[in-house]
């Protein structure tokens, strides 16, 4: 990918690297908005965020030795960068959405439960 020629398309660019959709989604352009949306994150090699079935990393890892029940947890090194590329990806979800849309979803932690509470409003 190239570089983006001016600090205003840099701007335009989202975590994720590619441009925003075209529309923020609205009670009335789902389908349009969940196309793109989706697009991206299979572009990104991220879709796994919004997937309720995946599971994610443990924060901590399991004991290496029963014997040692008194050793303190040792942080999984992964998690953290999982935790970071989810948040990339529930932002870019966020910011996709219109301030009505959005304003019903701002509970939300995560990209998958996000992607859950946009597709039960949809449903509505």
């Amino acid at each position: 990918m190239a570089l983006p020629s001016s600090s205003a398309e840099f701007a335009s660019i989202s975590p994720l690297g590619f441009l925003p959709v075209t529309e923020k989604m609205t009670r009335n352009n789902h389908a349009m908005w969940k196309a793109q949306v989706i697009s991206a994150l299979k572009g990104a090699q991220m879709v796994n965020f919004i997937d309720p079935a995946v599971h994610p990393l443990e924060q901590f890892l399991p004991p290496k030795d029963d014997k040692m029940e008194d050793e303190p947890p040792v942080v999984n090194p992964e998690f953290e960068k999982l935790v970071a590329k989810d948040q990339q990806v529930l932002n870019y979800l966020l910011t996709s959405l219109s301030r009505e849309i959005g304003s019903q979803v701002t509970a939300v932690t995560t990209a998958s439960t996000a992607w859950s509470a946009i597709e039960v409003l949809h449903a509505s």
